[in-house]
């Protein structure tokens, strides 16, 4: 339950009202960090899902355009669409209404910006050319008049309204131009080289490259040509390429482009069928791919730091106040040791935005402020307090599982080098010394150890009677005496050793015997090491044992406890 006595205690003053402000904004400052770094990889599912993500993010942030090459050829596509729209004569005579009045919009908007005696009279004469009635004069007067204005500004400056006007003007006579039936096929067949042309330059460039999705460009070339397989003939293969030659003048023709070429040239679908195909199988990967705008330094245009400054700001007013006080209260014996204890807010205060990733080290406060704050404290045991705990208990064995985890790591690439069995005995070797005197020590202790003497006596008989009772049987003697005699010559040896091996560890001359002894031993064991086989057989054993270690590390253990246990 809440803590109502803390509650009174601290009077939910500046100090608590301060923790739960910090909690709350260094993770709305972590969630902004997360999304900004997972953003390129979940672009096409904010594509299909949140599009007004990307009119928010990629150009103002990362400087993400459509890229030109792709949008070209998907131009194209939207020209057949409208090509068969303005089959239609109602559609096809309002779109030329519209295209007018767009013009008349755009001239309108340069006579203000151009002063010129030339622009003025063609300016008057597109204005009269609109007012007239005949609809098949007034076309050819309009046509007349746009192709004397853009040859007047093809001299000037290009400006966003100039452009316009071309594009309009071009728009304006296509539309006539597919007022005459027979025109539709030179309109579609000129349309077709265009995209033979933009596919060609797609193949050899490889647009999708620069935004890392050249995994896109794969699958449309495998759809395409497995398309294209179904109803391939070599006669037909032959035919196309002839048709593509005079067009694309290359030696060689991708096999891709012959496909596409193939494709749109079908005559067993129609137009609307063929767009719909496109639409369903390729419009997608043309969409996603991007052109990334690069920065003066020759990286790729980032902004992030124009969202990440009021934190920024935030963060750095806060590390300087805290340092501060922690001077006033002298909390460190140093006043240069605050950065030091609170490295986790140094990392997070670069502002690079390159190392945005460093400023995932604020899991790190929260974690701290949730271990540490009033808020915290005041919760007590509520449901609140118990989530609190299982979250900054999720941090902490997350942090120091990957920790952990790389230092295993690198124990193991320290075993693999097949230098870990020769460590251990160079360490075994540098204390000869300490290794003798303990065995000494040791050996003089065990043998006068009356619990072990009692235990190997018991062992030494139970061995002399099986031996007794396996021995053949000495004639002069009987057989209780044959075993009782075997009982007794062996606890005699076993005496006389022990006793041997006392005096041998106190006496100079026996421990020097026990000293060379332990000497073989150690040399034996270098020896050993450099053995080829033994190296082979520690390493692969000390790598699984680590292995192991690691697997058993790396679970989620956070994964079996429940909030109201945390």
């Amino acid at each position: 339950m809440i803590s109502w006595d803390l509650i009174k205690k601290h009077k939910l003053g500046i100090p608590l009202l301060w923790d739960i402000t910090m909690v709350f904004v260094v993770l709305g400052n972590l969630a902004l960090i997360i999304f900004d770094l997972s953003y390129l990889s979940l672009r096409p599912f904010y594509f299909h899902k949140f599009p007004e993500i990307l009119e928010l993010y990629d150009k103002p942030i990362l400087g993400i355009e459509a890229h030109r090459t792709t949008t070209a050829y998907t131009d194209l596509v939207d020209d057949l669409k409208y090509l068969t729209q303005l089959r239609d004569d109602d559609f096809r005579e309002n779109q030329r209404k519209i295209t007018r009045e767009e013009i008349y919009k755009t001239l309108t908007s340069l006579k203000s910006q151009v002063s010129n005696e030339k622009f003025d009279s063609l300016y008057a004469n597109f204005e009269s050319a609109i007012q007239i009635e005949d609809v098949q004069v007034r076309r050819k007067k309009v046509e007349e008049t746009l192709v004397q204005l853009n040859d007047f500004f093809s001299v000037l400056e290009e400006t966003d309204e100039i452009t316009t006007l071309s594009e309009l003007s071009e728009k304006y006579a296509f539309i006539n131009r597919l007022s005459v039936e027979t025109n539709e096929s030179k309109e579609i067949l000129s349309i077709f080289q265009k995209m033979d042309k933009r596919m060609l330059e797609i193949i050899e460039t490889n647009p999708f490259a620069m935004s890392g999705q050249t995994k896109f460009l794969t699958e449309i070339q495998t759809t395409i040509k497995n398309e294209y397989q179904t109803h391939k003939t070599k006669a037909r293969d032959i035919k196309l390429r002839q048709e593509l030659d005079p067009v694309l003048n290359r030696d060689r023709i991708p096999s891709t482009v012959v496909a596409f070429a193939w494709f749109w040239r079908d005559q067993n679908r129609s137009l609307e069928q063929k767009i719909d195909f496109f639409n369903s199988h390729f419009r997608e990967y043309f969409a996603l791919n991007y052109y990334r705008a690069i920065a003066s330094d020759g990286s790729p245009v980032n902004n992030y730091l124009l969202l990440d400054a009021p934190f920024l700001f935030f963060f750095l007013a806060e590390f300087i106040l805290s340092w501060l006080l922690a001077i006033k209260n002298r909390t460190y014996i140093a006043w240069f040791l605050y950065p030091i204890y609170h490295w986790y807010d140094v990392l997070g205060l670069i502002p690079i935005a390159t190392f945005r990733f460093f400023r995932l080290v604020r899991v790190y406060k929260i974690y701290l402020m949730l271990q540490t704050n009033q808020f915290t404290r005041i919760l007590g045991n509520d449901l609140i307090s118990k989530t609190l705990r299982y979250y900054s208990n999720i941090i902490k064995e997350e942090i120091s599982d990957i920790v952990t985890i790389q230092i295993l790591t690198e124990t193991q690439n320290e075993v693999k080098s097949g230098n870990s069995l020769d460590q251990l005995v160079n360490a075994i070797d540098q204390n000869r010394d300490e290794l003798k005197k303990v065995a000494i020590k040791n050996i003089a202790k065990s043998a006068q150890n009356p619990n072990l003497q009692a235990l190997i006596q018991n062992l030494v008989t139970e061995i002399s009677e099986r031996v007794s009772a396996n021995m053949k049987p000495i004639s002069l003697l009987p057989k209780e005496m044959q075993a009782n005699l075997t009982k007794q010559i062996s606890l005699t040896i076993y005496s006389a050793i022990s006793q041997a091996t006392v005096a041998m560890a106190t006496d100079p001359s026996g421990r020097k015997s026990i000293e060379n002894l332990i000497d073989y031993l150690i040399d034996e064991m270098i020896v050993f090491a450099q053995d080829p086989d033994m190296v082979k057989l520690n390493t692969n054993i000390t790598v699984a044992l680590i292995e192991n270690m690691k697997k058993s590390i790396g679970e989620k253990k956070w994964l079996k406890a429940e909030i109201g246990s945390s």
